[in-house]
């Protein structure tokens, strides 16, 4: 049975213009993930692994990562922590197959670390095929 994940946007430049789309997309299985990075006081994480999909790459088809903190020491690679760095400064969503595609090659593992003063709850949200 297929799952539906609803998504808005609407982004308003101040003073100036502004967009908006709603949409559906519809999805075999979805997960909720919740990991902390821990800061530089700690023992700081770097590359710490979490898996966001079992089975074979290619299947996610929607993916948001938000934290409690951002910036441009909140860093994560995507399948292997040989990868270049993306920094987590903002939110990021990447909503249907063309815009995950952009993380190439398709995320099966994302690899956080920081170097943050303070540690980081990160939430992952995936929507993906559960069938190959």
């Amino acid at each position: 049975m297929s799952k539906v994940i609803q998504w808005k946007l609407n982004v308003q430049v101040a003073g100036g213009p502004g967009i908006s789309a709603s949409r559906s997309l519809e999805v075999e299985a979805y997960d909720l993930i919740s990991v902390n990075v821990l800061a530089i006081t700690s023992p700081p994480d770097t590359d710490k692994a979490v898996d966001v999909q079992p089975g074979e790459a290619g299947q996610v088809k929607f993916l948001a990562i938000t934290s409690d903190r951002y910036g441009e020491g909140l860093t994560y690679k995507v399948n292997d922590a040989g990868n270049p760095s993306i920094a987590l400064d903002q939110p990021q969503v990447l909503v249907g197959e063309g815009a995950v595609g952009l993380l190439d090659p398709a995320p099966t593992k994302l690899f956080f670390s920081t170097t943050l003063s303070q540690d980081a709850s990160v939430q992952i949200l995936v929507g993906r095929d559960a069938t190959p």
